[in-house]
Order: C-alpha cells, then sequence, then structure tokens
C-alpha cells in the first residue's frame, strides 16, 4: 500500500474513531501536536538553506527574470481566487438573523507590524519565533549576495548538502504520517460541536465546495493549459502531499515534499533544465511569504458576513475588499479577518463565526495552499525556462470550461442549501430560553404590587432585612433584558437577577421580588424610601439626575452608548462624525435629561424625541425615527427578538455608562455593604462571569455531550 493510500485510510479511521467514542478521541489531540511539531522541526532550516543556495546557483539575469515573471503569476492566481470569492454570495440562501453583543464592536482593530513581519532586525530572533518572512527576506538577501561572488561554489555545495540532509529527516517523519494523521481526525472529528457545524453549514459548504473547485480544476487546468502537464498528474502525483497539508492543517510542514514533486513532474515530462532545481528551491519558499490563495479566499468570509446579518457587501466596495484584503493577508488571517470586517462595516462579533469554522475551513484551505504552491512552482519554474507556452485556443477552452464548472457549482449549492437549510428566524428561542447558571435562593416573585412592608424607625435598613430574613428586590416587570426578564418557563432571570439572588445568598436571607414601574405610579426613591424594596436591581445607569432623591451603588458595570437602527442603515450610523453633520434625523432617546444633553453634544443637528422605553422605538412605525440612542450591549440583546434591527457602535463611541444600583438615601451601613459585595463579585469573577453569559451570550444555549456512536446508538456510556 502506498503512502497516499495508508494517509488516506488512517484520515477515514481516524474520523471513524471519532464519530465513534465522541469527546474522548480528544485527548489524542497531544499526539496530533506532536507529529505536527516533527513536521515542522525541519521546515524553517530547509526554507532557509534551501532560499541561499538556490538563489547562490543563478546569475544576475535570472534573479531579475524570476521576480517579474513570478510577480506576474502570483497576481494571475490572485485574480482567480477572489474571481471565486465574487461570485460566491450567489450561492447563499435568503435567512435572517442577529446577535448577541461582541467587545469587538468597542475594541480597537489589531494593527499588523509590517516592519517587525518582513524586515528582521535580528534573524536569529525570526527563527526562534517562527517568523517566516523575516527568515525568507534575510535568506533572499544572503543568497542574493552571493550570486556575484567568487569562490562561492564551496559553500552553496555544502548548503545543498545540510539542504539534502534535511530532506532525509522530513522524509523519515513523513513515514509516521499515517499515525499522526488519525490522531489528528480522531480528535477533530470528536470534539466538533455539532452544533456550530449547524450554525455556519452555509459558509462551510460554500467554502469547501469552492476551495476544492479551485484547487482541483481551476489551478492545475491552468497548468495543464499553459504547460504540457496532464491536468490528472498534476493533481494525482502530489496526492500525498496534498493529503498531508489537509490532515495536518499546515501547509509550511509539506514544503520540503511539494519541492520533491515539483522536480518529479518536470522530469517526467522532460521539462528539466540546468536550473530548474535551484528554481524550485527559490520559488517553493518565497512563495510561503506571499499570501496564498487559500488567504484570498477567505475573504470570502467578509461576503458571507455581510449576508449573515442582510447586509451584503456592495459590489463598488469589492475593488477596495479585494485590494486591503490581500494587502492584511501578508500578516495573520485572525487579524485581517477583524480588520476587513470593520472596513466594510460588519459587525466583529461575526469573528467568533470564522474561528468556528476554521475549524473544519482551514483544513481545505490548506489543501488549496498546497496547490497554490506547487502550481506558482510549476509554472514559474516552466516560464523562466522558457517552455512555458500560451495557447490562446487552449485558453480560451481552459476559461470557458472553468466558467461552467464554477457556475455549476455555485448552481448545485444554492439548490442544495435551499433545499436543507430552514430559514426560519430561531435565533430569538436562544435568549427567551436563557436560565439562571448560578445557585440561588428561595424566591417569590411578584408580578402586582404587594403591600410595602412597615419600617421600624429603629432599624437601619441593613438590621431590617436581616431580621425579617427577606431581602425585596424592585425590577422591572415590563423586562430589561438581558438584565431582568422573564424567559419562556416564566422565570424570572437575567444578570442583575443572578446578582440578586448572589447578594440575597451572601446575607443568608430569601428573595422577594417586587415590580417597579411607572404603570403603577411607582418612583424609585419613594419605593426605595418607603420600605417596599430594599433595592433596584434592574438596569439602572448611573446619572447626576437623581442627585439628592436617593444613593446609587458603586458601578458594577461599565456598558457602551451606541445607536439602535434597522438592519439597512446601519453603515449611515457607523461614523460619528458624519451623522453629527446630517440635518433633519429625528433620534428617539430613553427618558434620561441627564444623558440627553450630554448626548446632544455629540449631535447638535438631530431632534431628539423622548420615548419610554427601547420596545416603543422597536415597535414603533418605520420612517418615524432614524436611530435611537440606547444601551448598545442591551440593544443586541433586543435585536434577538427584532432581528430586523442592529445594534451599531459608532467611530469614535460616545462614552462608557455605569450601571449601579439603586439604594434607600441616608443609609450609609446598607450602601457600604452594597458597596463591599460589589467589590469582591468584580474581584471573585462573579460579575465577569454573568457578563459574558448574559451580555456576550457565551454558553446561552445548554450544551449537550458531543454526539458519539458509542452513547447515542449502542448506549454504553451515559
Amino acid at each position: 500500500m502506498s503512502l497516499s493510500s495508508k494517509i488516506l485510510l488512517s484520515l477515514v479511521l481516524g474520523v471513524g474513531a471519532g464519530l465513534f467514542f465522541g469527546e474522548p478521541m480528544g485527548a489524542l489531540g497531544v499526539v496530533g501536536d506532536a507529529f505536527v511539531r516533527l513536521l515542522q522541526m525541519t521546515v524553517l532550516p530547509y526554507v532557509m538553506v534551501s532560499l541561499i543556495a538556490g538563489l547562490g546557483h543563478l546569475g544576475y539575469a535570472e534573479a531579475r527574470s524570476l521576480a517579474f515573471r513570478g510577480g506576474l503569476l502570483l497576481l494571475l492566481l490572485w485574480s482567480i481566487s477572489f474571481a471565486v470569492v465574487a461570485v460566491m454570495p450567489l450561492a447563499f440562501p435568503a435567512v435572517e438573523t442577529a446577535s448577541f453583543f461582541s467587545t469587538t464592536q468597542v475594541e480597537p482593530a489589531a494593527q499588523v507590524d509590517f516592519l517587525g513581519l518582513y524586515i528582521p532586525s535580528n534573524p536569529f530572533h525570526s527563527l526562534a519565533n517562527n517568523v517566516v518572512p523575516a527568515v525568507v527576506l534575510f535568506s533572499i538577501a544572503l543568497g542574493i549576495a552571493l550570486i556575484g561572488m567568487e569562490g562561492k561554489e564551496l559553500l552553496v555545495q555544502s548548503l545543498d548538502t545540510l539542504g539534502d540532509a534535511l530532506l532525509r529527516v522530513t522524509d523519515f517523519v513523513v513515514r509516521l504520517t499515517p499515525l499522526g494523521v488519525f490522531a489528528i481526525a480522531a480528535s477533530a472529528s470528536g470534539t466538533m460541536s455539532v452544533a456550530e457545524f449547524e450554525r455556519v453549514q452555509v459558509y462551510l459548504l460554500t467554502y469547501i465546495v469552492l476551495s476544492l473547485v479551485l484547487t482541483l480544476w481551476l489551478f492545475p487546468g491552468l497548468v495543464a493549459t499553459l504547460t504540457p502537464m496532464r491536468h490528472r498528474d498534476v493533481v494525482w502525483l502530489t496526492r500525498d502531499a496534498l493529503i498531508t497539508a489537509f490532515a495536518t492543517g499546515s501547509t509550511f510542514v509539506v514544503i520540503p515534499i511539494l519541492a520533491e514533486r515539483s522536480r518529479e513532474l518536470l522530469r517526467r515530462y522532460d521539462l528539466e533544465r540546468e536550473d530548474s532545481a535551484s528554481l524550485i528551491d527559490v520559488i517553493v519558499p518565497v512563495s510561503n511569504s506571499f499570501p496564498h490563495a487559500a488567504k484570498v479566499l477567505t475573504l470570502s468570509f467578509v461576503v458571507f458576513a455581510g449576508w449573515f446579518v442582510d447586509t451584503p457587501v456592495p459590489l463598488s466596495q469589492y475593488p477596495t475588499l479585494a485590494a486591503a484584503g490581500i494587502a492584511s493577508t501578508f500578516g495573520s488571517i485572525n487579524v485581517a479577518v477583524p480588520f476587513l470586517l470593520d472596513l466594510m462595516q460588519l459587525p466583529h462579533d461575526l469573528f467568533q463565526l470564522f474561528v468556528a469554522t476554521g475549524v473544519l475551513n482551514a483544513r481545505f484551505g490548506t489543501l488549496l495552499a498546497a496547490m497554490h504552491v506547487l502550481v506558482l512552482t510549476l509554472l514559474g519554474t516552466c516560464a523562466l525556462t522558457g517552455v512555458l507556452r500560451v495557447r490562446w485556443g487552449r485558453l480560451l477552452r481552459y476559461a470557458v470550461g472553468s466558467l461552467l464548472v464554477v457556475g455549476a457549482a455555485v448552481g448545485g449549492i444554492r439548490l442544495l442549501l435551499s433545499q436543507v437549510v430552514d430559514a426560519t428566524y430561531q435565533q430569538d428561542r436562544i435568549v427567551r430560553g436563557m436560565r439562571l447558571v448560578r445557585d440561588v435562593v428561595p424566591a417569590v416573585v411578584h408580578t402586582d404590587p404587594p403591600a410595602t412592608l412597615a419600617l421600624d424607625p429603629g432599624l437601619s435598613r441593613l438590621e431590617t432585612v436581616l431580621a425579617r430574613g427577606v431581602l425585596r428586590v424592585g425590577y422591572r416587570p415590563e423586562g430589561s433584558l438581558p438584565f431582568s426578564f422573564t424567559n419562556e418557563d416564566g422565570e424570572l432571570v437575567g444578570l442583575d437577577v443572578e446578582m440578586a439572588h448572589s447578594l440575597a445568598r451572601g446575607l443568608g436571607v430569601s428573595l422577594e421580588f417586587v415590580p417597579v414601574s411607572s404603570e403603577f405610579g411607582h418612583d424609585f426613591a419613594e419605593v426605595l424610601a418607603s420600605g417596599y424594596c430594599d433595592i433596584v436591581m434592574s438596569r439602572a445607569a448611573l446619572t447626576m439626575a437623581n442627585a439628592g432623591r436617593f444613593e446609587y451603588s458603586q458601578p458594577y458595570l461599565d456598558l457602551t452608548i451606541g445607536f439602535v437602527v434597522r438592519d439597512h442603515r446601519r453603515r449611515e450610523f457607523a461614523d460619528l462624525a458624519a451623522v453629527a453633520e446630517r440635518d433633519g434625523l429625528r433620534i428617539a432617546f430613553p427618558d434620561d435629561p441627564y444623558y440627553q444633553r450630554r448626548i446632544a453634544r455629540f449631535l447638535p443637528r438631530a431632534e431628539f424625541v423622548t420615548v419610554p422605553d427601547i420596545q416603543t422605538f422597536l415597535d414603533d412605525e418605520e420612517g418615524r425615527f432614524d436611530a435611537m440612542v440606547f444601551v448598545a450591549e442591551i440593544a443586541s440583546a433586543w435585536s434577538l427578538l427584532y432581528p430586523h434591527f442592529s445594534s451599531v457602535v459608532p467611530d469614535p463611541p460616545f462614552q462608557d455608562l455605569p450601571m449601579a444600583y439603586p439604594l434607600p438615601l441616608g443609609e450609609p451601613e446598607w450602601k457600604n455593604l452594597v458597596d463591599n459585595w460589589i467589590a469582591l463579585k468584580q474581584r471573585d469573577g462573579t460579575v465577569t462571569q454573568l457578563y459574558d453569559h448574559w451580555i456576550l451570550g457565551q454558553d446561552a444555549e445548554e450544551r449537550k455531550p458531543r454526539w458519539s456512536v458509542i452513547r447515542d446508538v449502542l448506549g454504553w456510556v451515559e
């Protein structure tokens, strides 16, 4: 059995083991990591040695020709890849969606350090930290310096010998590939979340199919069009390298294998020339320093993100996306994607989906990246040795055939997704199904105002609460997502409800939740002073408007003020300076004169209209308001129930909004205890945990054990 057959069999067996045993297979991830590290062990030294030796074999004329023709070929491969990105939206069905708040909405985009990435002030540091572009630049500089030197033959020959030795080490490690592939496949298939797969199946399917079209048709077809090589041989003779790249998720580790397969293909078709080996030794490692086709195809996530939030990237923005996208992918793709989402004015929190899809898409991306390196090497070597030929008839047939293949792939995906994707909006079920995540104390929830409890004038409020054994907490009965609201089971839940249980648990008392609403003629100062409730815990912002009427606890959270707008108007409100210059804007605002005056300074030309709550704005007829100024974190939760609306944090943002708990005036012991309790909950991680769950939506859906045959079919384990 050939090595490639063993690798493929190991891949199948690994996936089968993961599906059969499920999550326990995650333990094999250590074995997979060890295998990948062994593969990586020789790659960077090989890149450095082969580049220096390869350039050292060349003359100045050959080096200039390599830079010019290689650059043109690279642009050609980029163009083909982005053309596929441009047609990808045609495969997407129509759906509606929304998401929780993400901290990336208010975080500045990470900047790529291009100097550190490409200019090695310390080559040894670049080698030690795997900074490939910097190592490549250093190697190119040293290799170019060797071109015109006399007496270089001994050094170049020694480097060739060292390169051969590194290849022998790589060949030995490659023999272990079946074991490594089995471990990687079993770990990945055993731990991958089925729910995550279902949520992004549209992008996964589209990306996988189109990456395979590029890998198996467009790129090898281009080689077959411009050289005597057969399409089938380009794919078949390199299958071991392609499968290894797919299984390991790394193109870098198969660089030596790709170089060897390139030589083998040239020998098979009698295309090997005197400088072919040197050119391959230069092109293969150099190509790894430039964005490959898989990185360009990754730009499709930005297009998908626009479709996902019902804000498609307009065709007029595609040139910007192509130029900025390819430039930004010179660095880390995990830096490039948030930058591009911001550039296209799309929600940053969609980057979390990108990370989730990367579990599977990265495998097909590395498959495409390996083919990119192979095709660039073959075409570049053939172009520089004079065996590449442009035959217009064959090129026309290739172009027409490619259009038909891509069109059939896109049409097939669209037809399939229209049949299997449930376009029914279900995100609202997530927020309605949320439940309390921490321990609770006995609690009674009143929907109608109960009688006010008499206060003993001889006791402080803290002493009263401890004496009665009950803490009365005021909440907004109309709902205040995600701080206090009633879920689908009729339970009062939310971040502030969790905090109320925590406070009562710390005091050793039970809870009564009492409604506080203007509908009942309630005022915070009156209900707190009378003894109707001891504290209000239901989304209250600290404001100077209530100074002298009641106390505030110290802030327990800082939230962000933003806009709530209809989805199709998100871009209009992303730039605060542009919004401030607009005339005739009608902005809804909560009934808070203090913050309204502050925000009005940012929007001097807008008309502000007070509304009682955000739901009034969301239920209002379209056209009456242009937007509403509201807390972005809360608006994001409401957008799950009203998916036609989005939360927008403008650039620059307005200001932070401190959240605090209203307390009765003149009760210093009670206020001091609540302040100390808040400080304790901030330091022990309680506030952070609740923020992550109720605001960011982490673990908002109940996580079930990973499906597996051994558990869900055979019932051998619980």
